[in-house]
């Protein structure tokens, strides 16, 4: 006697292997661009390929649904498996989408839309399917003023050969890879050109810096540009408010020290005397000191 229950749906397990594979391209294409600098053209390609994978895998375990439900056959799980990876994949683009909707899509912020820092030496990383290193101009600063006021050029009180050292040490802190500097000298302006990677998948996005100032007043612009990708989802503001904050903390450092209560007890300590046996220092503070010794004995008159 014919039992349908004894024939797994192909399109069951057919779909939980093409998930399971789209997954596995997701893993591998970001490891590989992450940590073994995969060109990011084909990160991407590989990606696209498993989101296609995915929907494939989605149409095929409903599929096998309909079939399991007229003829009876097991594999409900398999297709259960492929539908849930399926829809995890998509899962993860549309949450991101849903969490930064009210972000505009522009990959390119500045301090100074009118006239912002130009990438030189990073210009030349930038060929292929890259964004132009060109600045987009008025079409793109009115989206990022809208949405990112805040973003705005910082004014440092102090000489701008002071104010460049502790901006050296802030980009350091921050870990970024350092393309190229050039200092401010007689009146020029000094720049900073310098690569970040974003915390997951490893995009790379270029920064520069701008200082310009005299004896006692800098001005700092930055601009921060995603080099794939036509938004950042507020990454390239967050970067620039990392960096002032950075700045900040080390502007303070600068003025009150890392910890001021240790350099005062440090101070003091330095500044007691050595005191030998014989000196005469040592030996008038015995003095004061043994009197109090003869007042308190047991032999002092009560």
């Amino acid at each position: 006697m014919y039992d349908a229950t004894t024939f797994k749906s192909p399109l069951a397990r057919w779909s939980r292997r093409v998930a399971a594979f789209s997954l596995q391209l997701v893993v591998v294409a970001i490891v590989l661009h992450r940590l073994l600098s995969l060109p990011t053209p084909v990160a991407l390609l590989i990606i696209l390929i498993a989101f296609a994978g995915a929907a494939v895998a989605i149409l095929l375990a409903l599929g096998s649904f309909v079939a399991i439900w007229r003829d009876g056959r097991s594999g409900a799980l398999n297709a259960a498996i492929g539908l849930f990876v399926g829809l995890a994949l998509f899962a993860w683009p549309g949450i991101v989408a849903v969490a930064y909707r009210n972000l505009p899509p522009i990959h390119d912020i500045t301090t100074d839309t009118s006239t912002p820092p130009s990438f030189v030496t990073l210009a030349a990383e930038r060929t292929g399917l890259a964004n132009s290193a060109v600045y987009a101009g008025q079409s793109i600063a009115k989206q990022q003023l809208a949405a990112y006021p805040d973003v705005r050029p910082v004014i440092v009180p102090r000489s701008v050969a002071d104010t460049w050292e502790v901006l050296g040490n802030a980009v350091k802190r921050l870990h970024w890879r350092i393309a190229s500097q050039t200092p401010p000298k007689s009146g020029q302006p000094g720049y900073i050109e310098a690569v970040d990677r974003t915390l997951v998948l490893g995009f790379y996005d270029d920064i520069v810096v701008r200082v310009v100032g005299d004896a006692e007043e800098t001005r700092i612009d930055v601009r921060s540009a995603s080099r794939y990708g036509k938004a950042d989802f507020g990454a390239n503001a967050n970067r620039i408010r990392q960096l002032f904050s950075e700045l900040k903390l080390r502007l303070e450092e600068t003025v009150s020290g890392p910890d001021p209560r240790k350099r005062r007890r440090g101070r003091g300590e330095k500044a007691v005397p050595k005191r030998g046996k014989g000196s005469p220092v040592a030996q008038q503070s015995q003095k004061p000191s043994q009197a109090r010794a003869r007042r308190g004995s047991r032999r002092e008159p009560r």
